[in-house]
């Protein structure tokens, strides 16, 4: 290739990331003036532990704190600021996270490796629709999912105290991270287990330096309490993804796409089953993983990690569709290896493609209110994830990774 095409790849290059540059800061800016809701709910918290007020009030509507106690403590510090410097400093928290998140999803595929051109771009491309939600909601999945990164390559270097503080941190977070523990029973990894319990009850009574022993245990009472009563009319909601959205949707006759009208026991049976089923074919292909050939990828359990992380929002009760942007790791592992066979991948194309669609697509920007509800009630985002879940099947069935 001549030195001028390389120069002109160089500039279109650079002119992309000015645009999208440009567009974020002008979306951010909106941001930071109208969304962010679910951050305020955080630095409301925040500011309660700092004047040792009652985090779980059903006084507060709709945006009840539902995170632990332990994390409104950690977070405490945040609530010393206005609510708009607050803002301004947690949107280049989460644009760090991103950051992070991005390069070391492709540390593990590729190592040290240059990547493809375009791939950081393509995987935001095909996780928009998540990212996006994340940023307009200033929720919590970066800071816990880069949490959740962090675990994994400490685990990878052989630091299991470290990987136990961090798995923990990410759990006081959200409890969903715990999806990895059934898989480091499975490996028979009893040790990093025990830091991990000691992490967290360390991290449980956290609460209690500030409220004292009684006051602290009667948050989690609160929690408890606020959990219970607000989480089971919101399962078949259709901004739920997760497993139990789409079954309490299509089979409990709680939403117009019912199809059997069975009990809700029968309905988190039958989740309970799938995902078990799921959480097997993982360990089916962990065994098939000495049978790979292992030149995609530069960590042998990546696919194995990618399942996980997709899990985490799969199996949650309630896993609302913007926290598949866990999926970040899968989706640049599959554009990696379409990179790597130059796209004669028909199958793998072909579902991610229609993965795009099915996530990205069918939105209140683009096809309107009513479609995207619409779209959401027949668990599209689900069955996109499934389609990346097939997907990394194929690649460990195939011995490609």
């Amino acid at each position: 290739m001549r030195v001028s095409s390389l120069v002109k790849k160089e500039y279109l290059r650079i002119a992309l990331y000015v645009v999208l540059a440009i567009v974020i800061l002008g979306y951010f800016r909106n941001t930071v003036r109208k969304g962010m809701t679910d951050f305020k709910v955080v630095h409301r918290a925040a500011t309660r532990v700092l004047n040792q007020e009652n985090l779980y009030n059903f006084d507060d509507g709709h945006y009840l704190y539902k995170y632990s106690p332990s994390f409104a403590v950690l977070i405490a510090p945040i609530g010393a600021l206005a609510l708009f410097p607050a803002q301004i400093l947690w949107l280049v928290g989460m644009c760090v996270c991103l950051f992070f998140i991005l390069r070391w999803s492709k540390r593990m595929i590729m190592g040290d490796g240059s990547p493809p051109v375009y791939l950081y771009l393509l995987t935001l491309l095909l996780t928009a629709r998540f990212w996006v939600r994340e940023f307009w909601l200033g929720q919590t999945d970066f800071l816990m999912l880069l949490l959740v990164f962090w675990f994994i390559l400490s685990l990878n270097r052989g630091k299991q105290v470290t990987a136990a503080v961090f798995l923990a941190l990410s759990a006081v977070i959200k409890p969903t991270s715990l999806v990895f523990v059934p898989y480091l029973l499975y490996k028979r990894n009893f040790r990093l287990l025990g830091y991990l319990v000691a992490a967290g009850v360390v991290l449980f009574f956290i609460p209690t330096l500030v409220y004292g022993a009684s006051g602290g245990l009667g948050l989690f009472t609160g929690w408890k309490t606020i959990m219970s009563a607000s989480s089971p009319p919101l399962i078949a909601a259709d901004v739920n993804q997760s497993l139990f959205g789409l079954f309490h949707r299509f089979l409990t006759g709680s939403s117009e796409v019912n199809v059997l009208n069975l009990g809700y026991s029968a309905a988190n049976l039958i989740t309970y089953f799938v995902a078990a089923a799921l959480f097997l074919c993982l360990l089916f292909l962990h065994r098939k993983s000495r049978a790979a050939q292992n030149g995609l990828v530069r960590q042998r359990e990546t696919i194995e990690y990618s399942l996980l992380l997709i899990f985490m929002v799969l199996f949650s009760p309630l896993g609302w569709f913007q926290n598949f942007l866990s999926s970040i790791l899968a989706c640049m592992l599959l554009l990696h290896y379409l990179f790597e066979v130059g796209f004669r991948d028909r199958f793998i194309l072909a579902s991610l493609i229609l993965c795009f669609f099915l996530v990205n697509f069918f939105n209140f920007e683009t096809v309107g209110r009513r479609l995207s509800d619409l779209f959401l009630a027949l668990s599209s985002v689900t069955f996109g994830m499934l389609l990346v879940i097939v997907s990394l099947a194929k690649l460990r069935l195939s011995r490609i990774a």
